[in-house]
């Protein structure tokens, strides 16, 4: 386990997730639309996905609810001093109920206490503004624009930090 809160704990996807992390992105059809031009992801490209990750030093981490042990988010963050968030994406059944607040806050204090001053996110612009909105009232600031290359798809996008 890396961090956790009272209602979840979040640890590195293994082998025998791939099939819930693919459940918990074709939940979220929307994303997957804008993000990559399709409705649905496979075994596989989850698999390829987690294989990129590591190979850029990122943590894939699943969200476990506590009290069902159903994973119900996942997580894909960097170390450092400056901590990169790359995904923070929870089921559909779970959203608007708290839990990426709590998670967010479980990770900043997790990253914080590994010796990170700052944590950076990367926003895409033309996806849903609701996602913007949430992380500036996180304390999230504006850095700069860019674009992002999400599986072969350039995407508009807003690089934001947090001092923590």
């Amino acid at each position: 386990m890396i961090f956790q809160s009272k209602d979840f704990y979040v640890d590195l996807v293994e082998n025998e997730n791939i099939n819930e992390i693919a459940q918990v992105y074709n939940s979220n059809k929307h994303f997957l639309l804008s993000h990559i031009d399709s409705g649905k992801v496979t075994y596989e490209w989850v698999k390829q996905e987690l294989e990129s990750m590591d190979r850029a030093d990122f943590y894939s981490c699943k969200v476990v609810e506590k009290i069902t042990g159903k994973i119900i988010g996942i997580v894909d963050f960097k170390a450092g001093k400056e901590a990169y968030l790359s995904l923070l994406m929870l089921h559909k059944d779970y959203k608007d109920k708290g839990y990426g607040k709590l998670i967010y806050q479980a990770l900043e204090e997790y990253v914080k206490s590994i010796g990170s001053k700052c944590i950076r996110i990367d926003v895409v612009t033309d996806y849903d503004e609701s996602v913007l909105n949430f992380w500036t009232r996180k304390g999230f600031i504006k850095f700069k624009d860019v674009e992002l290359n999400w599986t072969g798809r350039i995407l508009p996008a807003v690089t934001m930090k947090k001092k923590i």
